[in-house]
């Protein structure tokens, strides 16, 4: 079973993540964004944010978890580039439970907690340069840079530090649209086995949108994003007890369609509402099957692995600023 917990927001987190669009309102957007030309150098869209789901799974469990998500995300423009910096806090029920004081021997009475921050940095051809540097449907092109850091208090403990380095594409559409393609490279902690894990460094391929929808009786958006990453070597368990287990490529999607709720009470930009949705297949990288290693035999029997897959769907609300 892979111990690696991180990656649960993605943030969006996910955060990543091309994530930048996750946080982004098309309604706080520069105008020149919805057209060919280099948008302008400054702005920004910080909001608070929620969400919810009772149906969420982790490996090594096949229990149902529900989870409360709040949330702290600003993005914006700068001389350079665009930002995206987001912290998640994490609650779960105790169907998730956190680690006990005497340690793995036992759980505590409440759900886990959880810490989770993302950060990207899109540097901007076009604005390094000076000079318009989209052809057809591709607005911009660019290199991102980011982090992502979590700690959790079950008994994986996780300790996630991460960085990552791509080549972005931005598409010429009402809204936001982009595509990275690059690398990404994890350090972890696993607190059943008790070993600092540095796995190998994985490509990875990401995709984020915020799409104005059009045509509806009320200001919609559509946004969210997909993340892929490759496999990266031995897991916790492979690591210290040479049971052969090896990560395998992980996919993670989350998406919404949210409402302007607030123009609706004559404050529009300020509020969203709406039903999301998240998938997540092989959840931090865990294959499919697993090995059970029996000490007194000292052989290792092959059974499925649980909870590697999440498929649920959320409640949504951003509170914008």
């Amino acid at each position: 079973m892979n111990t690696n917990l991180s990656k649960t927001i993605v943030g969006g987190v996910v955060a990543c993540i091309g994530t930048l669009a996750l946080a982004q309102d098309n309604t706080h957007l520069p105008p020149a964004q919805e057209t060919h030309a280099a948008p302008p150098n400054s702005w920004n869209d910080t909001f608070v944010g929620y969400r919810y789901s009772n149906n969420f799974h982790f490996p090594g469990s096949a229990a149902k978890v529900a989870q409360n998500i709040g949330s702290l995300t600003t993005t914006g423009g700068f001389g350079l580039g665009n930002y995206f910096f987001n912290v998640d806090y994490l609650v779960s029920d105790r169907n998730n439970p956190e680690a006990s004081p005497e340690g793995v021997g036992g759980v505590g009475t409440r759900g886990a907690q959880e810490t989770y921050s993302v950060g990207h940095v899109e540097w901007s051809g076009s604005k390094i340069l000076r000079q318009h540097l989209g052809v057809g449907f591709i607005r911009d092109f660019g290199l991102t840079t980011g982090y992502e850091w979590g700690t959790k208090n079950d008994q994986f403990e996780q300790r996630a530090k991460m960085w990552m380095l791509g080549l972005t594409a931005e598409f010429a559409v009402p809204g936001y649209w982009n595509l990275t393609v690059g690398a990404r490279n994890e350090q972890n902690y696993n607190g059943i086995t008790g070993v600092d894990l540095h796995y190998k460094t994985a490509w990875h391929v990401d995709s984020a949108w915020m799409i104005p929808v059009g045509g509806a009786p009320v200001p919609l958006v559509f946004k969210g994003f997909v993340a892929v990453t490759g496999p990266k070597g031995g897991d916790g368990f492979d690591v210290a007890t040479n049971v052969p287990e090896k990560t395998t490529t992980e996919t993670l999607l989350r998406t919404s369609l949210l409402v302007d709720v607030g123009s609706l009470v004559g404050h529009p930009k300020s509020l969203y509402i709406g039903p999301g949705y998240e998938y997540w297949n092989h959840m931090f990288g865990a294959p499919s099957q697993t090995g059970s290693f029996n000490p007194q035999t000292f052989q290792t029997t092959t059974v499925s692995n649980v909870g590697i897959k999440r498929s649920a769907a959320v409640f949504v609300a951003e509170a914008h600023f």
